[in-house]
């Protein structure tokens, strides 16, 4: 999870429809809204845009993946937020399956678009690449327990790009020392930091695993 600025203004679709949608929401007493609609494509392609592709939670890159529009604070919880645009988060279908908030509320769990990245890292940490809470935070393990951020599936992602990060690592130290040099270039020093960059996939796991290194 990193920090994400949500410097997009409302969708023109949302503006010209979020009310009447809304009004027709709660008119038919209905327990969800039409996903067709605040999963709209124009809505879709912004969240893609402020998230750099990724999903909000778990920083999976979702180019040719099944993306799903995710309530932040659940429908079960305010109706009226159903076609809020600072309520629509971009998700993977993983991350999308969360525990409902009788189970762990959304005051309880950090926020992509309001907490910072070192609010994030105060909570949220990387063994290799298994997430777990830094310092035992409540908030960081009901974090990973709301949005399954530990699941089988999404450590076998990380560890497929951890493998990626160390093979491109022994390639440079190899070269390192064919050339019997101990520094590091600029051009190889960018290629390492190149995977914490915000736009790649689960870079906070790799701005952490860089800086022990």
């Amino acid at each position: 999870m990193r920090s994400i600025n949500r410097i997009l203004p409302e969708p023109q679709i949302l503006a010209d429809r979020g009310v009447r949608w809304l009004a027709n929401f709660i008119a038919s007493g209905n327990s969800r809204p039409d996903g067709s609609k605040y999963g709209h494509i124009d809505i879709r392609r912004d969240l893609n845009s402020m998230s750099l592709h990724k999903c909000f939670y778990c920083e999976t890159k979702l180019i040719g993946l099944q993306k799903e529009v995710d309530h932040f604070i659940e429908v079960s919880v305010d109706k009226t937020l159903a076609f809020n645009w600072d309520n629509l988060y971009l998700s993977c279908v993983n991350c999308n399956k969360k525990l409902d908030a009788e189970k762990i509320p959304i005051d309880q769990v950090l926020d992509p678009c309001k907490n910072s990245d070192a609010e994030i890292e105060e909570h949220l940490t990387f063994v290799d690449e298994i997430i777990t809470s830094r310092n035992d935070s409540p908030i960081g393990l009901q974090t990973i327990r709301k949005y399954r951020l530990d699941t089988e599936t999404l450590e076998l992602k990380r560890t497929k790009q951890t493998k990626l990060f160390y093979k491109t690592l022994v390639e440079i130290l190899k070269k390192q020392q064919a050339e019997n040099r101990n520094d590091l270039t600029l051009e190889e020093m960018e290629i390492i930091n190149h995977f914490k960059k915000l736009d790649q996939p689960y870079s906070l796991m790799f701005k952490i695993l860089i800086s022990k290194l």
